[in-house]
């Protein structure tokens, strides 16, 4: 995946608003201005969804994603496994996949 290389992912209303609610907590939480541009960028990313839930995330993206995947940003340490789990499995699905 390159830098810019974007990959479509959907996830449910409630997952993605739980997504922007633990990047939001975790860039409350940030001590850089580094981290907090990255977490605001990729929840940017994740709120521009279009009409079927569906938004694209770079691999910049999904690196700060990454880093809000921790439990205390999240409102349980269940919604968070079961969203990342969501999100890694769409990415897998692409790696393997003819839409690269």
């Amino acid at each position: 995946m390159t830098a810019q290389e974007k990959i479509r992912f959907t996830l449910a209303d409630g997952s993605r608003d739980c997504l922007n609610g633990a990047l939001a907590a975790a860039r409350r939480a940030s001590t850089t201005k580094q981290a907090a541009d990255g977490l605001w960028d990729a929840s940017q990313s994740v709120a521009a969804a279009d009409s079927d839930g569906s938004f694209f995330l770079t691999a910049r993206d999904l690196y700060w994603i990454g880093k809000a995947s921790r439990p205390e940003y999240w409102r349980d340490e269940m919604t968070m496994t079961y969203v990342m789990a969501n999100v890694q499995g769409q990415f897998n699905a692409w790696s393997i996949g003819d839409s690269k």
